[in-house]
């Protein structure tokens, strides 16, 4: 019996010191074997690593690398902390220099294709992290085409609340780039809940990417200020639905190839639909918007966008050439470069009105008001059928009379008589009517517009009618467009 017992005892130590052996042996390998299965759920292929520690408490590697999809992503260290090892958990996770490498304009060679936020896409099938924590300290590599890259520094941690729900906060940091927020991934990772709790955007920094995937007429354009925001959403298998609520301070911008330049612009938009890029009516105001040698100023508008591609004013106002202009609400389509409406004017100065038309050796005071119906294209401003009619009170117009009479405009015999009698000398007149009627029908075949001059000169009434003819826009050369 002591013989048995003693040969029993002899081959118990010997399994034990062959569990012993096998476990140091393959204790490398089963930790390598935990990352690369939780990797290889999350959908990661191509991983590799270097371990450098493995107790089934901790295991550390370094050099991580794995793709998902055509995204490249590594680490320096992970480390894996397994208090209750015998568990399926990876245990507290600790990733230290991770990096990826995000093209966000399209430009390499395949992109990320959101298809799981359309309506078609299959319902995502429930997912259990096998985690009790997890803190991430990396960079992400911001990258678009003709920019340079803009590295951000980013730090993610998260942990699980209750059986099925994760809770997790992010922080991005960044040049000219801020963002805090948190969210919650709920119903064994089918949902995901998230608020940014503030973002920053300078736009002078990143209007290459903003203009890389945002197509800006007579672009690229020279963008200027500082757009926060806060939004708030959930992401499902099916849709993406989110909020946001965003406002720019002293917004700056400039045309490339139109002599458009907008100053201390203001906005605040509230998105009513992120994904589709939809928004409520939200304000925009400017100190001054220069139109090549127009100038606007006090410039509010009541605005909003529909979609990528469609911006909705529903109202806006500014003064410009000394009087006070409304704009009949409009709709402008990015891919038609062309914007129309309808002015409203009130109180025009004629003289700083005829400053816009250099070819015109006429000089006048007072105001007038209208309608100008207009269109704005790359190559220029075309008016559409309006007028403007002179406003009561004191008014007055002086020219040449020989330049008057070979102008080619049509007058009364009364008025013919008056000009013989004034000769030489410039002709003043203290009007009493002055209109000009653009591309109305009873306009005579090959004539765009019409002025009516009516007035008291020292020698007499004078009253005519000049024909414009050709394009009235060949006399307000208002935009110029740069070589």
């Amino acid at each position: 019996m002591k013989i048995l017992s003693t040969k029993r005892l002899v081959w118990i130590a010997a399994a034990v010191l062959v569990l012993a052996v096998a476990f140091l042996v393959i204790r490398p390998w089963m930790g390598g074997y935990a990352i690369r299965a939780a990797l290889g759920m999350a959908g990661a292929t191509d991983i590799k690593f270097r371990t450098i520690a493995a107790r089934p408490t901790r295991v550390e590697v370094e050099d991580l690398e794995f793709r998902l999809q055509t995204h490249v992503f590594a680490a320096r260290r992970l480390t894996l902390d397994r208090a209750r090892w015998w568990r399926f958990t990876l245990g507290q996770v600790q990733v230290q220099g991770a990096r990826v490498t995000l093209t966000i304009d399209g430009s390499d060679t395949n992109p990320w294709v959101w298809s799981t936020y359309q309506a078609e896409a299959t319902p995502a099938e429930p997912l259990s992290l096998p985690v009790e924590s997890l803190v991430l300290d990396g960079e992400v590599t911001v990258r678009a085409a003709l920019q340079p890259d803009q590295r951000l520094v980013v730090k993610l941690e998260g942990a699980p609340k209750g059986k099925s729900d994760w809770v997790g906060t992010l922080v991005v940091d960044g040049p000219g780039f801020k963002l805090a927020g948190g969210g919650t991934l709920a119903g064994w990772g089918t949902q995901l809940d998230f608020q940014v709790h503030s973002a920053e955007l300078d736009l002078k920094t990143w209007q290459g990417f903003i203009q890389r995937n945002l197509l800006l007429p007579g672009g690229p354009w020279q963008l200027g200020g500082r757009l926060t925001g806060v939004a708030e959403g959930q992401v499902t298998a099916r849709r993406f639905a989110a909020t946001a609520r965003v406002s720019l301070r002293d917004g700056r911008m400039q045309a490339g190839t139109q002599d458009v330049e907008a100053k201390g612009a203001e906005v605040e938009l509230e998105f009513s639909d992120l994904w589709k890029f939809r928004t409520k009516s939200g304000v925009l105001r400017l100190q001054e918007l220069r139109i090549g040698r127009l100038p606007l100023t006090e410039v509010t508008a009541d605005f909003g966008l529909w979609g990528e591609q469609t911006l909705t004013v529903n109202g806006a106002a500014f003064r410009a050439l000394g009087g006070q202009v409304e704009v009949a609400p409009f709709k402008y389509f990015l891919n038609q470069r062309e914007v129309s409406s309808t002015l409203q004017v009130a109180g025009l100065d004629l003289a700083k009105l005829l400053e816009m038309t250099p070819g015109v050796a006429v000089e006048a005071g007072g105001r007038v008001s209208g309608t100008l119906p207009l269109t704005i294209r790359p190559e220029g401003v075309r008016l559409a059928t309006g007028n403007l009619v002179l406003q009561p009170g004191a008014a007055e117009l002086t020219c040449s009379v020989t330049t008057l009479l070979r102008s080619g405009a049509t007058f009364t015999d009364d008025s013919l008589a008056v000009l013989k009698t004034t000769g030489t000398k410039p002709l003043r007149l203290r009007l009493n009517e002055l209109r000009l009627d653009i591309r109305q029908p009873e306009l005579p075949l090959g004539c765009s517009a019409q002025v009516h001059v009516a007035g008291l000169s020292e020698d007499g009434p004078v009253a005519f009618d000049y024909n414009i003819n050709g394009a009235i826009e060949k006399y307000l050369n208002i935009l110029p467009g740069r070589p």
